[in-house]
């Protein structure tokens, strides 16, 4: 009885640092924006060092600026599908509070996955599009934060789910 105690405290716990992690996370990706957006006007570009630039860009299509064009603008369907997606993200982790699921490698990456989520969720109900601005020279699209946020998060699970999954089985938390 006491260890199932204790497990569910651990548990508790480590949710609530996740929940911190994505409030942070989320936090981080807005403040960002909300400096670009004040500081930068539309199509701008702030040279920061050689391979990178901010470059303030309305993106009214998917992660990446991918489908971009404003004169097809599926800003508010986007919207929608994204709010769906947090939402059962959500759902999933919280109802697996209670049961024997996910390690915090799991965890921890669907955390990031829900805060780029949120991330850009939140721009589309404020602003209609979402606010692109980390432009790499070598790389062909400007993306913001919660891309980087969702982007790590599937690396992470896609690799723990590949290479790591069978190991670990014991370290698995509810």
């Amino acid at each position: 009885m006491g260890k199932v105690k204790l497990d569910f405290l651990y548990n508790y716990q480590l949710k609530l640092r996740l929940f911190f992690i994505i409030f942070f996370l989320v936090a981080l990706d807005q403040i960002s924006k909300f400096l670009i957006i004040n500081n930068l006007e539309t199509n701008q570009s702030e040279n920061i060092f050689n391979l990178l630039s901010f470059t303030f860009v309305k993106n009214y299509g998917v992660a990446f600026s991918f489908l971009n064009n404003e004169s097809f603008n599926m800003s508010g369907w986007i919207a929608l599908l994204v709010f769906l997606i947090c939402i059962i993200l959500f759902l999933y982790i919280f109802t697996s509070i209670f049961k024997e699921k996910f390690s915090v490698v799991e965890y921890f990456a669907f955390s990031l996955m829900l805060a780029g989520g949120l991330g850009n969720f939140i721009d589309r109900v404020i602003y209609g599009f979402v606010i692109d601005f980390i432009d790499i020279s070598f790389n062909p699209y400007i993306f913001n934060l919660a891309d980087s946020y969702v982007t790590i998060g599937i690396l992470i699970y896609i690799i723990k789910s590949l290479f790591f999954n069978k190991e670990n089985e014991s370290h698995k938390i509810s």
